[in-house]
């Protein structure tokens, strides 16, 4: 029940014609000419002749039409031509590539413990690493070595689309890799303090490389057939294409120059107020907007972060009436329902649970946050107060679990030798969750049936038609590009898959978690029987479902009593599934954007190996550098999703679904939000076919607003509204009257803001916290703002 199970959101309503495009056609068209980039040892003149020669790979020299792909949505974002001759992989991009691999795996893995987390991803790497190439152009020698009889240089020429691409690559495989950790994290805090390091560092890394290796087995049928889309790549390449627009200056030009002559010199003025107008609206640099943006951020974040932590989230209600009970429970931000709580802190506002804000479309975020008002805020409050299932007698919000009469579940009181014994069990006492915490799990039933109903009626036909034209158009002009590069030979990745399934059983076993060697199997099966019908939904539709909850499913049927089982069926069955299908999607940016396959292998490897060390390693000195790590006495370092993957231990392996949400069970009820989620999408579906001109109603998207609230818990409640307030100023009110700002600035904001905090932080805590440097005062007491709201309504009887 974490936010990786939100659906994936693109820029298109539902139920529109071009719903698989994630992107606006209008900015596409702009940047039409960008993906053909001269070689760096060309003779570059400012024309399009290099790029019309190159014209002759794609088709035949005469006056017929250049192949494409077959695909509008391709056409429209991807360039159908190559350079083979443009240099991927050289000295900048090991350098860069490392860089940023070792700065998103720390920022990543540093945040994630945090109250708030924050998630550096792709698009920092994109808009970050553009600069810095172009600047390793102007400065490096472009001298050429000799060495052994192997010449190479420090400098080609110019920074290359291919280097921006693999070294994106690169650093982008250690993007979301602390959710992982997390489940070593649980081993190493709860079940086995002397959990070792390097068998953390092997198991997590023989995980990522079975992910890795599933990915390249499957990429006959999820990377190279044309119709497997993949549209979140397309976003992504018509940004690296906008980046390398060498002619966007010159046809500018030249259309102004056209607008004089045919306008005459009586309109001079006009035109010399729409250019002022434009250049006032959107005149500066992005560059310079960026890192005016990280230093605001930067500086700024000393405020909510060290001197006034309570900036953080402030609880009008907690503050008007600290006594009052019903006041702190509606009115925390943190545990409470966060009505009228509000925030001055970025981390806030953007996030690893809900993203950055400016990133979702606003369709979509209306969606969310919909989801979050009928439950969290109407719902939740008349059924806890009224006690549904005896909830009033557990706190409002908790990602704890609890015994019958209130106190949190011990679990050593039902286990012998590391197992789960009836015995204890029944002598002790059922478990029990907070309402909310039980909520998200029915509603993540109904989430995760919903996704698969809405893509069978709103993209059913269409999948169905791209697997039969699969084999037809498997050979478009990108494919046939590609294979001017040398392959890479399926069996590499057999055995890439057989020794990293080895080890990763050899190690579990020497460990002694306490799974069985068939449960390692049984994980390696789901990913393996999952990754091709999953990929291909999501290829096509650009929608995963729910992965999270169909392993925790089968995790506490099959490996029930055994707690550790979950950490394994997580890493192998979800883990490594979610990994290999995000692996295929890289695979397929760099499969549109002609890298050669073993430039792309080699860096993905070393990407993920180097980020494995550095998250592993830099979680466990974190345990043994923090006092109270994972507690709320450690805050701001409270590990809201490590508790969470905890509380899912117990609840699907250590006792069971069996027992948790069988016969008897006041949670049993959950189980109806199965058949909930396969209902609700059918008549949404027609009602939007009934009323085509409703265009509200063709923004409503039954999966969206299903997740708006399966990430409550590990989220502060705070987080949504805040996040949501952001989201409407910026891609409604700004979208909407300054989109000529909105269009050029809006990414970079976030991507400044996102940067300068995650720097601000890590110096906070290495120049001052590490040093016993704390201020202690009233405005840094987050802990007594609402101190009664996580005691209960009722007093437990």
């Amino acid at each position: 029940m974490s936010s990786s199970l939100h659906p994936s959101l693109n820029y298109n309503a539902p139920g529109s014609p071009e719903n698989t495009a994630g992107y606006n056609s209008e900015e596409i068209d702009a940047v039409k000419y960008a993906g053909s980039t001269c070689p760096s040892n060309s003779e570059f003149d400012g024309s399009l002749k290099c790029e019309e020669k190159e014209l002759d790979v794609a088709g035949d020299k005469d006056d017929r039409e250049p192949e494409d792909s077959p695909f509008e949505v391709v056409r429209t974002a991807v360039s159908n031509t190559d350079v083979p001759s443009m240099p991927s992989m050289t000295f900048r991009t090991h350098v860069l590539g490392v860089f940023f691999v070792c700065l998103i795996s720390f920022v990543n893995q540093f945040y994630w413990e945090r109250d708030n987390p924050i998630a550096l991803n792709l698009l920092i790497v994109q808009l970050l690493c553009y600069p810095m190439g172009v600047a390793m152009a102007w400065a490096l020698p472009k001298r050429t070595w000799n060495f052994f009889g192997y010449k190479w240089t420090m400098n080609p020429g110019e920074f290359t689309v291919k280097e921006h691409v693999l070294i994106s690559l690169m650093s982008n495989a250690s993007a979301f890799m602390a959710l992982t950790v997390d489940i070593f994290a649980v081993l190493r805090l709860y079940y086995n303090p002397s959990f070792p390091l390097w068998a953390a560092l092997l198991l997590l890394l023989s995980g990522q490389l079975f992910a890795y290796a599933l990915a390249g087995l499957s990429r006959t049928l999820l990377v190279l057939p044309a119709p497997m889309i993949w549209p979140s790549s397309l976003i992504n390449a018509s940004l690296f294409r906008t980046f390398h627009e060498h002619q966007e200056h010159n046809i500018e030009t030249v259309q102004e120059e056209a607008v004089s002559n045919v306008i005459g010199a009586s309109h001079t003025r006009q035109r010399w107020q729409w250019r002022w107008r434009r250049r006032s609206l959107s005149g500066m640099t992005r560059t310079r907007f960026f890192w005016i943006c990280f230093v605001c951020s930067f500086v700024w974040y000393f405020i909510p972060g060290y001197f006034v932590q309570l900036l953080s989230t402030v609880s009008v209600l907690c503050l008007v009436a600290p006594n009052n009970h019903l006041a702190n429970m509606l009115g925390d931000g943190k545990q409470g329902l966060g009505i009228l709580s509000f925030s001055l802190d970025w981390s806030v506002f953007s996030n690893a649970f809900l993203q950055s804000p400016i990133a979702t479309p606003f369709w979509a975020a209306c969606n969310l946050f919909l989801g979050f008002v009928l439950v969290f805020w109407i719902a939740l409050p008349v059924a806890y107060f009224n006690n549904l299932w005896d909830s009033a007698t557990l706190p409002l919000y908790s990602l704890d679990v609890f015994t019958t009469n209130g106190t949190k579940y011990n679990i050593t009181r039902v286990m012998r030798d590391g197992v789960f014994n009836p015995q204890a069990y029944n002598h002790y006492s059922p478990l029990r969750m907070s309402l909310e915490f039980s909520w998200v799990y029915g509603i993540g039933f109904a989430a995760l049936m919903s996704i698969l109903v809405h893509i069978g009626l709103y993209n059913g036909k269409e999948i169905i038609s791209r697997l039969r034209e699969t084999k037809a158009k498997h050979d478009d002009i990108h494919g046939k590009l590609i294979m001017s590069y040398p392959s890479v030979k399926a069996w590499w990745y057999l055995v890439l898959l057989i020794a990293s399934s080895a080890t990763g059983i050899a190690v579990g076993v020497g460990a002694q978690i306490g799974v069985p060697w068939w449960g390692y199997m049984l994980s390696f099966a789901i990913a393996i029987v999952l990754v091709i019908p999953v990929g291909i939904i999501q290829a096509i539709s650009n929608r995963q479902p729910g992965l999270s909850l169909v392993a925790e499913l089968l995790s506490g049927v099959v490996l029930q009593g055994i707690p550790t089982g979950y950490s394994i069926l997580k890493l192998y069955g979800h883990g490594s599934l979610a990994q290999a299908l995000s692996y295929a999607q890289d695979m397929k940016l760099a499969h549109y954007m002609k890298i050669p396959p073993r430039h792309v292998l080699i860096y993905q490897l070393v990407g993920i190996v180097i980020s494995v060390i550095i998250q592993t390693s830099l979680f466990f000195w974190l345990i043994d550098r923090i006092p109270n790590m994972c507690r709320p006495e450690g805050y701001p370092w409270v590990c809201r999703s490590t508790n969470l993957v905890y509380s899912a231990s117990i609840i699907w392996n250590l006792i069971g679904p069996l027992r948790v949400f069988g016969e008897g069970s006041p949670y049993s009820p959950l189980l109806w939000g199965f058949l909930f989620g396969l209902v609700l999408p059918i008549p949404i579906y027609f009602l939007q076919r009934r009323f085509p001109n409703q265009t509200w109603l063709q923004h409503v998207y039954i999966p969206v607003i299903l997740s708006g609230i399966v990430g409550l818990p590990p989220m502060p409640p705070v987080d949504f509204p805040m996040w949501f307030l952001f989201g409407f100023i910026f891609n409604f009110v700004i979208h909407r009257y300054w989109h000529a700002w909105w269009q050029k600035y809006n990414f970079t904001l976030s991507a400044g803001l996102d940067s300068g905090l995650a720097l601000s932080g890590i110096l906070q805590f290495l120049a001052l916290a590490q040093n016993g440097l704390k201020l202690d005062w009233w405005g840094n007491r987050v802990d007594r703002q609402c101190t009664l709201s996580s005691k209960p309504w009722i007093a437990p009887g």
